[in-house]
C-alpha cells in the first residue's frame, strides 16, 4: 500500500502478520474528555463554595445569638437578684 497516494486519510502501518493497524486520530474524543472534565470541576468547585458561604453564615449567626445573652456570667433566677422570678431560699444555718 505504500505509495498508494492516500495523502488526506490517516496513516497506517502495516505489521509483521499482514494486519493493517491504522493510526486514528483523537483529537474529539480528548476534546469529549476535557470537557466532561471541566463540567466536573466546576460542579466540584460550586458545591465547595456553597459549603464554604454556608459555614460563614452559620459561624456569623452564631456571633450574633451570643450578643444576645447577658454577659455576666450569672444566672438570675438562681442568685436571687431583683426582679427574677426563683424563689427566695431561706438562709443556710451554719
Amino acid at each position: 500500500m505504500p505509495g498508494a497516494g492516500h495523502r488526506g486519510a490517516a496513516r497506517a502501518r502495516w505489521l509483521g502478520t499482514g494486519l493493517l493497524v491504522e493510526e486514528v486520530d483523537n483529537t474529539v474524543t480528548l476534546i469529549i474528555l476535557a470537557v466532561v472534565g471541566g463540567v466536573i470541576g466546576v460542579l466540584v468547585f460550586i458545591l465547595l463554595v456553597k459549603k464554604f458561604i454556608a459555614f460563614i453564615i452559620k459561624k456569623t449567626q452564631e456571633k450574633k445569638k451570643e450578643c444576645l445573652v447577658s454577659s455576666s456570667g450569672n444566672d438570675n433566677t438562681e442568685n436571687g437578684l431583683p426582679g427574677s422570678k426563683a424563689e427566695e431560699k431561706a438562709p443556710k444555718k451554719v
